[in-house]
């Protein structure tokens, strides 16, 4: 049945055409029009600047003012005088320089968006917050470097004269670090103790290979105190100031706040040491000493009398201060146009730099907004930042920034919002950040984000340029599970993410999400290298609680974990995409859940490595519905539906429409992803879209300029080095147990740590079982010994309360692993694969040994033990998994629900 439609009258039909036809005659004769022309005709008063003028002049076209500040104040009056006029500043060619930040406030504002203040950059304009050094000379005790006087530093104590970045010809110069840019060492160990009469701070001591020292032998104490320590872990970095070093015995301690118990520093991090004069041994690398003499080494082809030097003198460049719970005092209606921003510096404060996702603990910001409406940025340049480029932070409106390059920050491109829920009235949102390069981050944070958008709505990132970042590139939402939101409604869309993670940090993703997102769409993107160090590297992440979301029109290839990848979240849609060569899982899902976790279909999935289906929510049940997809491994491999072979599959309800089929790619080898006319896509209901569409548009000079920046190898991650393990409990080494093992006590922190001995003769590790723990196996730890070849022997001193039991076992990291060594103890008994192998009784030690080849299959092994009375007990010829070979974990699991606890004493375990 047709519903009845009502139609206009024909008076009324004639009169809305007559207007339409006005209307686009209208903008049809603007288009036409230079832009010159068409600001010409609304820019009302019209004051200039030159660096060739005077603040003394009165600003006119013949007598320009000198600097932007007197501009700013000209503005001012102007505004007062004839406060519904346009004005605009025509800034001529040239470089001005900052002393300090430009503040704008109310009082800067526009009259609306069609009668805006307009600061107008003619040809190449730059605003500058650095300055320059000269007075170079050749170091006669380093021929290879150059060398010159900053300052003598002040009897006071007085630091404006320090600085920590450097920019050399345009280039961002690398402090000096060992190892040198693109290397990292790695941790043995990180061990934390409080320092007596501070309530924030901790002593963190590391373990590493002397070797990795060397360079600080001959570091005095008054140098060691502008030494940095900067590691990486997981998804964050830590930056701390060194404290004390023992190159001999590869130690060395800082100082910084307590470590987060779910990411702490820890063996086999990534971590580099910086800013010392002995680690001044590279081309590109710099040093500021203590006297005021400032070192550099040049590169190939550089000059002292032809190269320009430069560093930040001003922390911020532009702020704007408009009131945020007021609207009427809002800073509004300014817009900058051909306007190059360069050089703000971002020092690391003396607590040091606490980990933090995605650097948002840091606040420095080249352009900072607050209370902002209508703020517009076109044709602009952010360039050599120490911190952020842009942070539209509070009660910040329908501002933008298009055509528009960011690029050498330390931290963030952009940010969008804020890290908590504010009411409404005063919540940043309507963002548009269109046809952007955002390029080259986290020089200083390497766990920024390109984009970060945080309780914060309708905002827009379309047809941007976001890489080579060591991190995540858009971040959108900041509510971890499922509590209320600020972000809603945002559109990442036709962008182009590329070159993130390089390999040095893990659990990012091309396009990250957090919390619920109703009407948030990720659409019409291409992303692809996307590469993370021990895990991860996911082209799409929605991440803990993200939920209605639509994913659509992607094309994702090329990462190291998944094309897509959910960790929990409700009713997100994922459609109409492309996933290819993703070097693990194609498609992952970690936790599952009760209701409906996302929706596949119409999707292309083409892989050569790794597996279909990745994580543990699959074999845990996860819901989601799946149908009307291809799937196809290069060259006709069988493909593994999480064990299950395609009729199983299908069988179990999943993918009832789906074809199994080559979905004939142009050159899927050479990453040309167009279809054939004779691709079976179809069948499926896959609708091609238009990949170029993705990334900046515009002219061939805006395109090339995204295409010129130059990205570097993807790190190789060392194998990790055999872990020995000796820890009798009675001392805090960062190579101690608890310093190397990942602890599982499901947030409760304090079910596993060292007590004193039940007897009270010393100290050994506790760990305490409880009955309301949500897993059974929990609380658990486990380290990761990555013994491959030889002979293993494991050690310890075991006491059980009653009602508790506990495995201690080997595996492998294969998936599904397999099962080495086992041993399985109860209060009154010991037993392996369901052998029982001696009596035991409660509350009393035994001594324990597991010995065991590795690198073969089918082995076997022994196990001895000790009982208090002495008596010796062995047991030869044990099983282990026939596919066993490796041992990569091992670990002591609590496995009933008890109020018990066990103890553990003299751990040791060694290969040889």
């Amino acid at each position: 049945m047709l519903a009845a439609v009502m139609m206009p009258s024909p008076i009324l039909l004639i009169k809305l055409m007559l207007k339409q036809l006005y209307t686009c005659s209208t903008i049809a004769i603007l288009l036409l029009l230079p832009s010159s022309v068409v600001m010409a005709a609304e820019s009302g008063i019209n004051l200039y600047v030159s660096v060739d003028g005077a603040d003394t002049y009165p600003g006119t076209q013949s007598q320009p003012f000198a600097s932007i500040q007197r501009a700013q104040q000209a503005v001012r009056d102007a505004r007062q005088r004839e406060p519904d006029q346009a004005v605009t500043v025509h800034l001529a060619a040239g470089h001005y320089t900052l002393d300090q930040t430009v503040l704008f406030t109310a009082a800067d504002s526009g009259h609306s968006a069609r009668r805006p203040v307009r600061y107008h950059g003619h040809g190449e304009v730059v605003i500058s917050g650095g300055r320059p050094i000269s007075g170079w000379q050749s170091d006669p005790q380093h021929p290879e470097l150059w060398k010159t006087r900053i300052a003598a530093p002040k009897a006071d104590g007085d630091q404006d004269w320090r600085f920590e970045q450097l920019w050399v010809n345009g280039r961002r110069a690398v402090r000096a670090r060992t190892p040198n840019e693109g290397d990292f060492h790695t941790l043995l160990g990180v061990s934390e103790v409080p320092i007596p009469g501070s309530k924030r701070m901790l002593k963190h001591t590391f373990a590493a290979q002397p070797s990795d020292l060397a360079s600080l032998k001959d570091v005095d104490e008054v140098s060691r105190r502008d030494v940095q320590v900067v590691v990486y872990h997981k998804w964050d970095t830590t930056r701390e100031w060194l404290q004390t070093s023992d190159p001999q015995r590869g130690l060395f301690t800082t100082q910084g706040e307590i470590m987060k118990p779910h990411n702490p520093m820890k063996r086999d991090c990534l971590y580099f040491i910086e800013n010392y004069r002995a680690a001044l041994d590279a081309a590109g690398e710099w040093f500021l000493d203590r006297d005021g003499w400032l070192y550099y080494h040049p590169r190939e082809n550089e000059t002292m009398a032809e190269t320009q030097v430069v560093a930040a003198g001003v922390p911020r460049l532009f702020d704007f201060q408009g009131d945020v719970q007021d609207p009427q005092q809002r800073v509004k209606h300014i817009h900058f146009e051909g306007i190059k921003l360069q050089h703000a510096e971002f020092r690391i404060p003396q607590i040091g730099i606490r980990s933090n996702q995605a650097a948002m603990n840091v606040d420095a910001t080249a352009i900072q907004l607050d209370g902002a409406e209508g703020i517009r940025f076109a044709n602009c340049a952010v360039e050599h930042i120490g911190g952020t480029g842009f942070w539209f932070r509070k009660a910040c409106r329908d501002c933008s920034v298009t055509r528009t390059r960011v690029a050498d920050v330390g931290v963030s491109a952009v940010r969008i919002g804020e890290m908590s829920l504010v009411p409404e009235a005063v919540r940043t949102g309507g963002i548009t950040i269109d046809n952007c390069i955002l390029h080259s981050g986290g020089r200083i944070l390497p766990h920024a984000v390109g984009v970060w958008i945080g309780h914060s709505s309708d905002n827009a990132i379309t047809h941007c340029d976001v890489a080579d970042f060591y991190y995540t590139a858009v971040s959108v939402g900041w509510r971890w599970g499922y509590a209320e939101s600020g972000a809603k409604r945002n559109r990442i869309e036709y962008n182009h993410l590329h070159h993130i993670g390089y390999r040095i940090l893990s659990d990012m993703g091309g396009v990250y999400t957090l919390g619920p997102s109703e009407g948030t769409s990720v659409s019409h993107n291409v992303i692809h290298d996307v590469y993370a160090t021990r895990y991860g590297g996911w082209g799409l992440y929605p991440d803990e609680g993200s939920s209605h979301i639509v994913f659509e029109n992607n094309l994702v290839y090329d990462v190291r974990d998944g094309g897509f990848h959910q960790h929990y979240g409700r009713e997100n849609i994922v459609r109409n995409n492309i996933l290819a060569f993703s070097e693990e899982g194609q498609v992952a899902v970690t936790r599952a859940e009760s209701h409906l976790s996302f929706t596949f279909e119409h999707n292309l999935v083409y892989f050569d490595t790794g597996r279909l289906l990745g994580y543990s929510g699959w074999k845990n049940g996860s819901k989601v519905a799946m149908n009307h997809n291809l799937y196809w491994r290069a060259e006709g491999q069988p493909l593994d539906f999480d064990g299950k072979t395609w009729t199983q599959w299908r069988a179990a309800g999943h993918d009832q429409d789906s074809i199994v089929a080559d979905p004939l790619f142009v050159d899927a080898k050479n990453r040309d992803f167009t279809l054939r006319p004779e691709s079976p896509a179809t069948e499926i209901g896959f609708v091609p879209f238009d990949t170029t569409a993705a990334g900046v548009q515009g002219d061939q000079a805006w395109k090339d300029l995204a295409a010129a920046t130059k990205f570097r190898e993807p790190y190789v991650v060392p194998p990790p080095a055999p872990v020995h393990v000796d820890d009798d409990f009675e001392s805090d080494t960062p190579v101690s147990l608890l310093g190397i093992a990942t602890l599982q006590q499901e947030g409760r922190h304090s079910l596993i740590g060292v007590v004193p001995t039940p007897e009270g003769n010393g100290r050994c590790l506790k760990v305490q079982d409880a009955v309301d723990m949500k897993a059974v196996y929990n609380p658990h730890f486990y380290w990761q010994p990555s013994y491959t070849d030889g002979n293993t022997r494991l050690s310890f001193r075991i006491r059980l309360q009653p009602t508790v039991a506990v495995s201690c076992e080997w595996r492998s990291n294969t998936r599904p692993y397999r099962t080495g060594p086992v041993l399985q103890f109860t209060d009154s008994a010991v037993t392996s694969r369901g052998r029982r192998l001696l009596d035991i009784d409660a509350d009393t030690w035994i001594d324990v040994t597991m010995e065991a080849p590795q690198g073969k299959t089918n082995s076997r092994w022994k196990a001895t033990f000790v009982l208090p009375n002495g008596q010796r007990h062995e047991v030869a010829d044990l099983n282990c998994d026939p596919d066993w070979t490796e041992t990569r974990w091992v670990g002591f699991i609590a496995t009933t629900r008890s109020d018990a606890a066990f103890f553990l004493d003299d751990v040791k375990m060694h290969n040889d």
